[in-house]
């Protein structure tokens, strides 16, 4: 993907220069005064000269700050190798912008409101949780700024039929898809405890996935949440043991609270087929850096984690391991590609104002290494990408992809372990 906008960047450049006759305006798009950076064509032209503002809403601080810092080193990668390419509409530089939301919804508004306040932030990424995305998404909307959704995984954000957002990864409807699969396929469960945080996306997680599944498949269900800064999740465990299921489906938003969930399932003696989380806390590094061995043969159903079969997919695996000295995710490819899809969007726009680049985004259709972008109207959604989902589960500290089994790394560990046989 980088030698074709590589090439498509020099294409463009030379057509540029063979029609302007190597004069100093801009290689497309408005012609800009010198100095100031101010347009001189009508229509809100947005950008300084040179170049070109992407505003980023992320959980800096706070418990959160992990899954911040993961989005923070995909995006400075993307922009630094689209920068050093040539940059984009013949050789404008990207620059990010980052305002700390400290993933709390209220601030989120906040950090999103300064960036649509400065003139030369055309577009917006980022959010992180759902609660964050939809709030973000809310105000984008509102204030007529485009915003691409990389992470943020509530169903509402593209389900409000909001004509400024747009979102590229699965919902969180969709982020079980495999899972479910996987059960129905191949395992003979029949009896699900879910255990899911209280929050905005473990419960998108439940009503727009998991709740018709579990319905129409006839399973025996036990229904359990907890409060996200519970410390203690022995008491949810036990009910867990006392019901005996066949299958452990947990919702956690964080990969301490992942931790504190195994940790209690094992205290409790908790013994499934199964022990599956959706995403999130299940599938980070921190939750095996934390729960170690607890968290060997633990599933994960998330957005997946690129097309492997891509040399540019191993290219960013490999560059993105050696510079920050661990295994990419579904965070960091989110996030890596986002800022393709920006740099592309940015490219084909008929000029560099916030309704253009709208346009631009509406009308992408690409391949990338998290596999086709295209944003549609379907099912309810508006301005969504067909988001496709992998099975990982973590096997000798890694987490690697095991179903569906055109993605799979290697087959999967089936049934868990007991507790006395690990």
């Amino acid at each position: 993907m980088k030698n074709k906008l590589f090439i498509l960047v020099v294409l463009m450049l030379a057509v540029s220069l063979s029609l302007l006759g190597c004069g100093n305006e801009s290689a497309s798009g408005p012609v800009e005064n010198e100095g100031d950076g101010t347009a001189t064509e009508e229509g809100g032209e947005q950008s300084v000269e040179g170049v070109i503002k992407i505003g980023a809403v992320l959980p800096m601080t706070g418990p959160a700050a992990v899954f911040g810092e993961k989005f923070q080193n995909a995006y400075t990668m993307a922009v630094e190798e689209i920068n050093e390419a040539g940059g984009v509409r013949g050789g404008m530089k990207l620059e990010l912008v980052i305002e700390d939301s400290q993933e709390r919804p209220e601030e989120g508004v906040k950090s999103a409101e300064r960036l649509i306040n400065d003139d030369d932030v055309l577009i917006l990424t980022g959010g992180r949780s759902s609660g964050v995305t939809f709030a973000v998404a809310r105000v984008a909307n509102q204030y007529q700024m485009p915003y691409l959704i990389d992470h943020g995984s509530t169903d509402l954000a593209t389900q409000s039929g909001w004509e400024y957002v747009f979102r590229f990864n699965p919902t969180a409807g969709m982020y079980s898809e495999a899972l479910q699969d996987f059960l129905i396929n191949e395992t003979d469960v029949s009896s699900v405890a879910y255990i899911q945080v209280d929050n905005a996306f473990g419960d998108a997680i439940y009503e727009y996935g998991l709740k018709d599944f579990f319905e129409e498949k006839g399973y025996d269900v036990l229904y359990e949440k907890y409060d996200e800064n519970s410390l203690d999740l022995r008491p949810i465990m036990n009910n867990v043991k006392n019901f005996g299921p066949d299958a452990v489906i947990m919702t956690s938003g964080t990969d301490n609270e992942a931790t504190q969930i195994m940790r209690a399932a094992a205290e409790a003696g908790v013994n499934a087929k199964v022990f599956a989380g959706t995403g999130a806390g299940h599938s980070i590094m921190g939750f095996y850096e934390q729960a170690g061995d607890l968290a060997e043969y633990v599933m994960s159903s998330a957005p997946w984690h690129g097309d492997k079969s891509q040399d540019e997919w191993h290219e960013f695996y490999n560059n993105y391991r050696d510079r920050y000295g661990h295994s990419p995710g579904e965070h960091e490819v989110e996030g890596y590609v986002s800022i393709y899809i920006i740099a592309d969007v940015l490219e084909r726009a008929e000029s560099l104002n916030r309704e253009d680049v709208r346009k631009a985004l509406a009308e992408t259709d690409m391949m990338t290494i998290f596999g086709p972008i295209k944003f549609e109207d379907f099912d309810g959604y508006t301005n969504q990408n067909r988001g496709i989902t992998e099975l990982s589960q973590w096997i000798d500290g890694e987490l690697v992809s095991v179903y569906p089994e055109e993605v799979a790394d290697r087959e999967p560990v089936y049934p868990f372990p007991s507790w006395n046989e690990r």
